[in-house]
């Protein structure tokens, strides 16, 4: 066996797994995401308008679809169609996170208060919405 050992196979596995490109697209997508996100960070605090209208464009969804259709082995265009409506359907609960956060604040309660309970709303509205819609049959269990 001489200097290749048990543990030599595992580091080559290892080496092979983050040099595959499905494990560096992977990376790429979350240092794309990260990115942008900083970008609006440093955007907004020059002009909340114009970050306000990037982060409202739905860049992350349409990206999303469009790389579940390229991809043939994991659904194509079906999945992303069914991931596209699914979308659809939950974004209007989590319009309460805005409703509460700016709602909370004119009657009068701080901002941090305010965030957290419009995001816990936000999330539990979203929960349920979920459950509902599942409950119904317009949305599958997957």
């Amino acid at each position: 066996m001489g200097r290749y050992n048990g543990s030599g196979r595992v580091f080559d596995g290892f080496l092979k797994t983050i040099t595959s490109a499905a494990f560096l697209t992977t990376v790429g997508k979350g240092a794309a995401t990260a990115a942008f996100i900083i970008a609006l960070s440093e955007i907004a605090k020059r002009s909340t308008w114009l970050a306000a209208a990037l982060v409202a464009l739905p860049l992350a969804t349409i990206l999303t679809v469009a790389l579940i259709a390229m991809d043939s082995q994991k659904g194509g265009t079906n999945v992303a169609n069914a991931f596209a409506f699914k979308t659809f359907l939950l974004f209007w609960p989590g319009l309460l996170f805005f409703i509460g956060l700016i709602g909370l604040q004119k009657l009068g309660i701080d901002f941090w208060p305010a965030f957290i309970v419009s995001v816990l709303a936000c999330f539990f509205s979203t929960w349920g919405f979920s459950v509902l819609l599942t409950s119904q049959g317009w949305i599958g269990k997957d």
